[in-house]
């Protein structure tokens, strides 16, 4: 008498229940993905108010020690797709303000350009800005998405509807 628990019985899955498998393992990915896609552009995002609080801090502690902020042009990230990593700007080096790694327009960072216009003596704004079309690197396809800080720490965000950034990127995804 040959039973399934005595090894006389076939081995292995039905095809049916190999494609019920398939299915429900398809539809897992089919709502993880956009979530997925979400939380990475939440940390890219973090990624550049992290850097802009940093510049915050290197300006405030220059202004300390010489009354005056510092401005300069893009570093990191250019809007045309390029990358500014070979000469860092007089300014970023003057405050220490520095992106690692930063190699060339095919390295993964930095994802945003960084850059600091000098208002006055005692005001300046330090910006964070995504490249367009294919060379937004945070949100392919949706514009760019820029971030500012200023003298006072006040941080905001846009996106390319002048929304919030997140919002700019998932705009059907609520």
């Amino acid at each position: 008498m040959k039973t399934p628990f005595t090894g006389g019985g076939q081995k292995g899955f039905s095809l049916v229940e190999l494609m019920i498998v398939v299915g429900i393992i398809g539809i897992l990915a089919t709502l993880a993905l956009p979530r997925f896609q979400q939380f990475q552009a939440k940390a890219k995002m973090g990624e550049a108010k992290n850097l802009l609080t940093h510049i915050y801090t290197l300006e405030q502690s220059f202004h300390l020690d010489n009354n005056n902020y510092v401005g300069f042009n893009t570093y990191g990230r250019l809007g045309n797709g390029g990358v500014n990593c070979d000469n860092p700007p007089a300014g970023a080096m003057q405050i220490g303000f520095q992106i690692a790694p930063c190699t060339d327009a095919n390295a993964p960072v930095p994802r945003f350009g960084y850059d600091v216009n000098r208002q006055s003596r005692s005001a300046f704004l330090a910006t964070a800005r995504t490249g367009n079309g294919d060379n937004n690197l945070v949100c392919p396809g949706s514009g760019v998405v820029t971030f500012d800080i200023n003298h006072n720490k006040r941080m905001q965000e846009m996106g390319a509807a002048n929304g919030s950034a997140l919002t700019t990127c998932f705009r059907n995804d609520n």
